[in-house]
């Protein structure tokens, strides 16, 4: 029943823009999670009767698994299929979320939230990044944006409703209330998912051309022809560029993690106060949304990869410029300027590495490339952390992290320059 519906469904609409809506639920169950677990921390810390340190290294656990596990699951993607995997990281990801909310010691905890929602968390962040240039071409910008965007909307819906459960219900109901809602999205997802547009009859020349072969816009949208890429996987991942890709997107990244992870202690420390460090999560997360589906859109018009260079750089510069935020508005509206640059970077990394490097394998090498982020994510904030207690302030490390970000930016650039 459900194959055929997809076909009668693919009949009406280019199927492609209901696999770009199951990626939207994915990247939403993946990081709404995530981002809830802070959340969570203060009951946790109670309950298990351990220090801020500790707990928070299940959190830095569960990160770096998601993308180191995540190589595994983009070669199981490239073998199986996006729908497979999707079904069972959803599946792994819910056990997860239940194991966490039945757990009894901070052990206990640490394997469940640590080690198996992240292992389901992986899956469904290569499927969700990963898919959509293999459905489009034309318009893959603005499908990844779309995508994208359910990171942004994680973040804004996911952890102030499981706030409020845990007020009223305690932290163990509130995880199985999550555990129910992310086991019903990633549900859905599975059912959305196709692998191929041949599997649902779709018309693939609708986006890649009249041969149904990528490339055919690749000119107009300012992407590298790649006309000399290595053709193994082995030989694209000790090239030059996608070595340069690795180092840009860990620094990159950089500013991303830190701000993150450090904008309430800085907005206090400055004199604006936890309130408005806390609304400033909450902006980027609804700049973010908006940015990842309108960038997306421009980007198809002005180049992935350049949009891709331009928005890291903005964020960068964005990072530096809160250091002179001289009122609690101008803060924020930097942080607007800052959600919009995270999305125009964040909306695109599937894309980024399929015009660079193409389509064949694309899961395995997205997830290779991503182990970047895992690198930024746990070195970048402690980093940052040890600079504040040695100087007292986060000033010196949002500069060297600010332009960290924009030299990233420009490595990418010159990945690009050295693959055309």
């Amino acid at each position: 029943m459900v194959p055929a519906l997809r076909r009668v469904l693919a009949d009406r609409i280019y199927y492609g823009w209901l696999v770009a809506v199951a990626c939207f639920l994915a990247s939403m169950a993946v990081f709404g999670t995530s981002y809830a677990f802070g959340v969570f921390y203060e009951a946790f810390i109670e309950t298990f009767a351990v220090s801020r340190t500790a707990m928070a290294a299940a959190f830095g656990l569960q990160t770096a698994l998601l993308y180191v596990v995540g190589v595994g699951a983009g070669q199981l993607v490239d073998a199986y299929g996006q729908r497979r995997v999707a079904a069972g990281s959803g599946a792994v990801l819910t056990l997860g979320l239940c194991l966490t909310a039945l757990a009894r010691t901070y052990a206990e905890l640490l394997v469940a939230f640590g080690v198996v929602a992240a292992v389901g968390m992986a899956g469904l962040y290569v499927v969700g990044y990963a898919s959509i240039p293999l459905w489009f071409e034309r318009r893959r910008g603005a499908a990844a944006g779309l995508a994208s965007a359910g990171l942004g909307l994680g973040l804004v819906v996911v952890p102030p409703i499981t706030n409020r459960l845990i007020a009223a219900f305690g932290w163990r109901a509130a995880m199985f209330a999550l555990a129910g809602a992310v086991g019903v999205v990633c549900t859905l997802v599975a059912l959305l998912f196709a692998d191929q547009p041949a599997d649902v009859g779709a018309d693939p020349t609708v986006e890649f051309g009249a041969d149904g072969s990528s490339g055919t816009t690749a000119g107009k949208a300012g992407e590298p022809a790649g006309r000399d890429r290595p053709t193994s996987l082995r030989a694209v991942l000790s090239s030059t560029p996608f070595l340069l890709v690795l180092v840009g997107w860990t620094l990159l990244f950089a500013p991303l993690y830190v701000v993150l992870s450090h904008v309430v202690l800085h907005a206090t420390e400055i004199g604006f106060g936890r309130t408005v460090g806390v609304l400033a999560i909450t902006v980027v997360g609804v700049t973010t949304t908006g940015a990842r589906v309108v960038v997306g859109v421009l980007s198809d018009r002005f180049g992935r990869t350049a949009t891709f260079a331009a928005s890291g750089a903005l964020l960068g510069v964005a990072t530096v410029a809160l250091i002179a935020a001289p009122t609690a508005p101008v803060y924020l509206g930097i942080f607007a300027v800052f959600g919009v640059a995270y999305g125009g970077c964040g909306g695109l990394l599937g894309p980024v590495i399929a015009d660079l490097f193409g389509e064949d394998r694309l899961n395995t090498l997205f997830a290779a490339a991503s182990l970047s982020l895992a690198v930024a994510g746990l070195t970048a904030p402690p980093a940052a952390g040890f600079l504040f207690e040695r100087l007292g302030s986060y000033t010196l490390a949002l500069v060297l992290t600010g332009t960290l970000g924009v030299c990233g930016a420009g490595c990418v650039v010159l990945a690009a320059r050295i693959h055309s």
